[in-house]
């Protein structure tokens, strides 16, 4: 069953911020350190630090020939089956990840790679592009185990939001940044079946297939190579005469990608992986245009290729729930908990994964009165991206608050919602409210903030709810990013 069956939270995984795995079934997804180290969330960032913090200490006892200190630092390490994901980490089931019995194992690969020595690897995650028998999947548990307290407190947040109960009990180790070691605490954890969870963000899963050996090998070295031997003309070039009877050279890829497999089977190398870190040490500059070059392309998984790996329906079907439900609950704040969960559902289906990680901030009268919700801007373009780097509007944080009132809402919202604002957390936030009787009022009293140096608010009706959850059943997510340029344009210039 998904962790959201079990919990009867009755939405779909593109209502949800974290990978509603299956407990029963494989996951191949995987936690991605490339991604979280180019992920723009403040999230994202406290955790890079994490990882970095301790590849820094493993990296510094390498170069010191420190070997018993590296291999104790991976002692705390075993194969995390708590975050359901990769292959074969089900139950009591034996997988592939790290597990005590195998951290010797990888220490002694990185140690006979001589790639920190040759300053190849830098970043933990590239031991799966020059160590030989480390994958994705026990990067993935490394990772895991490492950042193991961020994933604890953000299934505290999750598990907060939806209202799901968790155990007070010791965790397992975790590494602190701060103190530079591995470290136990208590905390509350999500048990089921007697078996902790963690609940793990969306933002930060992939298959790994970007930031991988064979595609630095397929499109960075064989391309290299190619290319020099079609300008040295070896013998590996073919030469084909054309209709107009002028003659070209030519080099297949997997020409070159077979010459350089034989080339290990004679034993001129070890293995793949002994190739490409001695290719690499020759042609440094290579890895470099692969890292820049994944950069740019490396971005958080879509909704939708999640819930292929989980889910099995109609994302339209959602969508017209979603629209139908809204239509369905009344105005009033009798109705507020209806609606504040509504939007919980709302915003995770309309922003991920421009925002991500969405907290309550405080929730009051058992959610009958107000709820207030902060989300992380992790926007790597559009809308909320241009907010900080074009409007110069600083928005690491996005302050979100819905109101299920019957009448307009006016000032003491707005400046409710302004007052969160701080000058190092963001100052932009966004009023869901059913309607508005008088919206040039409205954008009159969000521009008199704006003048006045507290922030920018913009509003979100049951009107632009309905017309942005159709543009995304149309596949026409520009128009969400117009509508909201046009309200802050209506906004910022009066």
């Amino acid at each position: 069953m998904k962790i959201s069956e079990i919990y009867n939270l009755q939405v779909s995984q593109h209502e949800l911020d974290f990978v509603d795995v299956d407990l029963d079934t494989d996951c191949h997804l995987y936690i991605d350190p490339f991604l979280i180290a180019n992920s723009k969330s403040q999230w994202c960032i406290q955790v890079d630090m994490i990882i970095k913090s301790f590849f820094n200490e493993f990296k510094t006892a390498m170069l010191k020939e420190d070997y018993e200190k590296a291999k104790e630092l991976f002692l705390f390490m075993e194969e995390p089956k708590e975050n359901c994901l990769g292959v074969s980490k089900k139950g009591t089931t034996n997988g592939k990840g790290v597990g005590k019995l195998n951290t010797q194992k990888i220490v002694d690969k990185i140690i006979e790679s001589n790639a920190i020595e040759d300053n190849l690897v830098n970043n933990i995650e590239d031991i799966i592009i020059f160590v030989e028998d480390i994958d994705r999947d026990k990067l993935s548990d490394m990772v895991t185990n490492i950042i193991r307290e961020k994933l604890i407190e953000y299934t505290k947040i999750q598990c907060n939001l939806w209202g799901i109960q968790m155990q007070r009990q010791e965790t397992k180790p975790f590494w602190d940044a701060t103190a530079r070691r591995w470290v136990y605490s208590e905390e509350d954890l999500l048990i089921t079946n007697n078996r902790e969870i963690l609940l793990i963000p969306k933002a930060i899963v992939s298959p790994i297939k970007l930031y991988e050996a064979s595609q630095y090998k397929w499109f960075h070295i064989v391309e290299q190579e190619r290319m020099f031997h079609l300008q040295r003309r070896s013998s590996l070039v073919k030469l084909k005469t054309l209709k107009n009877g002028s003659k070209k050279y030519y080099l297949p890829k997997k020409d070159v990608h077979n010459d350089i497999r034989n080339q290990i089977l004679r034993g001129e190398y070890l293995n793949t992986k002994d190739y490409i870190r001695k290719y690499t040490q020759r042609y440094p500059e290579l890895f470099c245009k692969f890292i820049d070059k994944c950069k740019v392309n490396v971005n958080s998984l879509t909704s939708d290729l999640i819930a292929d790996q989980i889910d099995n329906y109609d994302v339209n079907l959602v969508i017209e729930n979603l629209i139908e439900r809204l239509k369905n609950i009344p105005v009033g704040r009798e109705y507020a908990s209806e609606f504040h969960h509504y939007v919980k559902s709302l915003l995770e289906i309309i922003f991920y994964p421009y925002l991500i990680n969405p907290i309550i901030e405080r929730e009051i009268h058992n959610g009958r009165k107000r709820i207030d919700i902060i989300m992380d801007n992790n926007a790597k373009d559009n809308f909320f991206f241009n907010l900080h780097n074009i409007n110069k509007i600083f928005c690491p944080y996005i302050y979100i608050e819905c109101k299920n009132y019957g009448k307009d809402v006016a000032n003491p919202e707005i400046d409710q919602l302004s007052g969160r604002f701080s000058s190092s957390r963001g100052q932009f936030g966004i009023l869901i409210c059913r309607a508005l009787k008088d919206a040039d009022l409205f954008i009159k009293r969000c521009n008199d903030t704006y003048s006045d140096g507290r922030g920018l608010v913009l509003y979100l009706t049951d009107e632009d709810i309905i017309n942005m959850l159709q543009a995304i059943k149309e596949d026409q997510y520009s128009k969400i990013w117009t509508m909201l340029e046009d309200k802050k344009r209506k906004i910022v210039l009066g």
